[in-house]
């Protein structure tokens, strides 16, 4: 009975290490939530170097014929008022401050976007966003940006030529009336005033103006 004693202590002591080996064993195969075998990331999506990460809206095509009309502030404090005319494939630009500065410019009016040119390198860039055109307006070495918009008759651009001299109008949506007259020696002056019938004194007498359309060739 004296050996008995021992040998029932080492049996249940090798049983209780076997249990505890078998708890060992279970903890460190279940994996837990925040182990890396339990963690799942997304693959980050494929980016392309040099793609924009916003989009750039295409341009709206301009209606067959339409008239825009905007103003441009000065760093002098006065005002360039632009009148635009479409019709088709062609534009014909106009601005002047009503005193001294004018530039007429023609060219292109194509998917909604304007190339014009103009005498002394003037050029304008701009764009149809389907509701205004926006863009860029070079003369004499200056730059502005601009925004004109659309506008219904009898608004618009307007010209008479006499004799080598012309004067040029532009009517805004709310009738007020912008004009520069260029006599045949190139020098310039505010244009005489302009009736809601287009009509105007010049030199003395009655003229009609004529409206502008997109195609005409008046600068």
């Amino acid at each position: 009975m004296k050996r008995l004693g021992p040998l029932l202590t080492l049996g249940a002591m090798a049983v209780l290490a076997v249990v505890l080996l078998v708890i060992n064993m279970s903890k460190e195969t279940e994996p837990t939530p925040n182990s890396a075998a339990a963690t799942t990331t997304a693959p980050a999506a494929a980016t392309t170097p040099g793609t924009p990460t916003t989009s750039i809206n295409a341009a709206t095509p301009f209606p067959a014929k339409a008239d825009y009309v905007g103003t441009i502030p000065l760093q002098s404090g006065g005002t360039l008022t632009l009148s635009i005319a479409v019709q088709g494939s062609k534009a014909t630009a106009y601005a002047c401050d009503g005193q001294s500065i004018e530039s007429w410019l023609q060219g292109s009016a194509t998917n909604g976007s304007l190339q014009l040119t103009g005498k002394n390198n003037a050029r304008l860039d701009g764009s149809f966003d389907g509701k205004a055109v926006n863009g860029t307006l070079r003369i004499g070495g200056e730059q502005w940006g601009f925004t004109a918009a659309p506008v219904q008759p009898p608004a618009g651009l307007y010209v008479y030529n006499d004799g080598g001299e012309r004067e040029s109008w532009i009517v805004d949506s709310n009738g007020g009336v912008t004009g520069v007259r260029r006599a045949a020696d190139g020098s310039t002056s505010p244009a005489p005033a302009l009736a809601t019938d287009a009509t105007a004194i010049v030199n003395g007498k009655k003229v009609t103006a004529s409206k502008v359309s997109g195609g005409d060739s008046a600068g």
